[in-house]
């Protein structure tokens, strides 16, 4: 076995050759048939997300220390970053490249992170110096209307939002417990789109308290008032005390008024607003039980909020439906439930429950409904064109009425915080464009890095940072998750590739065999009289920064 060799001094060492000149005059560029380039990519994270925050940017951002730089980048797509890190159903961590190699970054943790940073140290949007003599009129103080809201008076237009309830919100504010998005969060993210100079009209609902012949001042109108009635289940005693559909569930409590749930509730459906339902009713006191027609894999609810659920003790029984509510003195006492089989696909592309003849009983003193919602458009028939209960309008918001503009549920059905959010933005930049004559820019999409593509042989397999609970929440309506501290932000920071977008690693500089590529204030080029289309600098760059093509191109 050889042994390495040590020297003394200088005098020791063998005679090694130095060049006293460069290569400059060998020209190597004509032997390439293939050649790299570098190509900045768009990270799969950020074409996951549907708002298309530029995740990676902010990250970086927040990488360096500069928090609110790194906010005021959230803030160019989604203008509440402290509600979606709560809520969203987080699309973009199933996109990460690094789900492949360990696990996803924790990108709502950081994305709520910034939105807190901004709130505690009352880092504000910028008010427009522009103003444009154009109103609009928002109706709906929901997630799209809001969004829409804030980013029309970004560019200086007056808006008034018009709102049926006593406060803004909607879905945020009354169907989503305290637990997941506290209300003082929530009203610190309405407060910056008040600064912005919105006005807002609550308990004014469009229709009802102001017709559309009163809003004859304003220049277009954006319609989101989001859904606001339940879906029966068609059962007999379906009003009777202790049955009760599960958005008026959620409001009674959000509002603050007193709910009796009794010993045993039962919550009918599979979304998100059933979880919301359930871990509610718990909190009130019950044994919950959580009936579902499918299987756990057909469940449409984020799979976080199906465990958060699981552990804090609801019960699921699939295969399941409600057959017949029985009562004692006009209260349900029992409800008697078929089970179900799945079959062919139906139009939703899930497998068809299919009752069967067998039957089980559960004792229920309170029966909750969460099995999907329906919008009220009676207002809006004279506006706009109605079909199969929603408004027609397309991607970018535009309707049939060239001044009505609409998104968020009441166009697309039941979606999420993070999808209306991004219809309010879309519409208000294509308001902006109609009312001042400009040219309207749909948000294209770009090449996005594969995960096929990324040297993960560069990065150490690394855990989330975890993310600690309140442990009291489980019993009350105190907020769940806790949020990082700064030191675990930063942890969580450093997991993230940087997918698609150099970093100045280096790797391409000194990997390069032929020294084809110099670097200038963090700026690398290739020189392509000598680069020889070896492509060692794209299998070594980490991040998937360089492509390929052949030299005939």
């Amino acid at each position: 076995m050889s042994q390495k060799k040590t020297f003394g001094d200088e005098s020791e060492m063998p005679m090694a050759s130095i060049s006293s000149d460069d290569m400059s005059w060998n020209r190597t560029g004509s032997w390439r048939n293939i050649k790299p380039f570098f190509d900045p990519r768009t990270s799969p994270c950020i074409a996951g997300c549907p708002a298309g925050e530029d995740i990676q940017s902010y990250i970086q951002l927040a990488r360096e220390g500069r928090y609110e730089d790194a906010v005021r980048a959230i803030w160019k797509t989604n203008p509440f970053p402290s509600i979606c890190g709560r809520v969203c159903y987080h699309p973009c961590m199933e996109a990460c490249t690094r789900a492949t190699h360990d696990q996803a970054v924790f990108i709502p943790a950081i994305e709520r992170f910034l939105g807190d940073f901004a709130i505690d140290h009352q880092v504000q949007s910028p008010v427009s110096t522009t103003v444009n003599g154009k109103r609009v009129a928002v109706i709906g103080g929901g997630p799209a209307g809001l969004s829409c809201a804030y980013y029309l008076a970004l560019t200086g237009f007056p808006v008034t939002v018009f709102e049926a309830k006593e406060a803004l919100g909607g879905v945020l504010r009354y169907g989503i417990p305290s637990y997941r998005l506290p209300k003082n969060i929530l009203d610190a993210e309405i407060a910056r789109v008040e600064r912005l100079g919105v006005a807002f009209r609550t308990s004014t609902a469009v229709g009802r308290d102001v017709t559309m012949e009163e809003l004859t001042e304003y220049s277009a109108f954006f319609i989101s008032v989001g859904l606001q009635k339940n879906r029966l289940l068609g059962m007999e005693h379906e009003d009777a005390n202790g049955v009760m559909p599960g958005l008026e569930f959620l409001e009674s409590i959000n509002s603050g008024k007193p709910v009796a749930v009794g010993r045993h509730a039962v919550v009918v459906g599979g979304g998100n607003t059933a979880m919301d339902v359930a871990r509610s009713a718990l909190r009130l006191g019950a044994h919950v039980t959580v009936l579902y027609r499918r299987t756990r894999q057909e469940m449409p609810a984020i799979e976080d909020e199906i465990e958060d659920a699981r552990a804090e003790g609801v019960v699921f029984r699939f295969l399941a439906t409600p057959h017949r509510i029985e009562l004692s003195q006009g209260h349900i006492t029992r409800l008697t439930c078929q089970e179900m089989t799945l079959g062919e696909l139906d139009e939703t592309g899930r497998r068809r429950p299919i009752p069967v003849d067998s039957y089980f009983d559960i004792p229920a003193d309170s029966l909750l409904t969460a099995t999907g919602e329906v919008a009220d458009t009676a207002a809006f028939e004279p506006m706009a064109r109605i079909e199969r209960g929603l408004i027609v309008a397309d991607q970018f918001g535009r309707t049939s009425n060239p001044k009505v503009f609409a998104g968020g549920d009441i166009v697309s059905g039941a979606s999420t915080v993070v999808n209306a959010i991004a219809r309010g933005r879309g519409a208000a930049e294509l308001i902006s464009s109609e009312l001042t004559g400009g040219k309207f820019h749909p948000r294209t999409e770009k090449k996005v890095v594969a995960m096929e593509d990324v040297n993960t042989a560069y990065f150490a397999r690394t855990p989330r940072t975890p993310m600690t609970d309140n442990e009291h929440a489980r019993q009350s309506f105190e907020e769940v998750h806790n949020g990082y501290t700064c030191d675990e932000v930063r942890s969580e920071l450093d997991r993230c590739f940087s997918c698609g977008v150099c970093d100045g690693c280096d790797n391409c500089y000194v990997f390069c065999p032929d020294v084809a590529i110099s670097r200038e204030n963090g700026v690398y080029t290739i020189d392509y009289d000598f680069c020889k289309g070896c492509l060692i600098c794209v299998r070594e760059c980490p991040r998937a920064v360089l492509s390929t093509v052949n030299e005939a191109s």
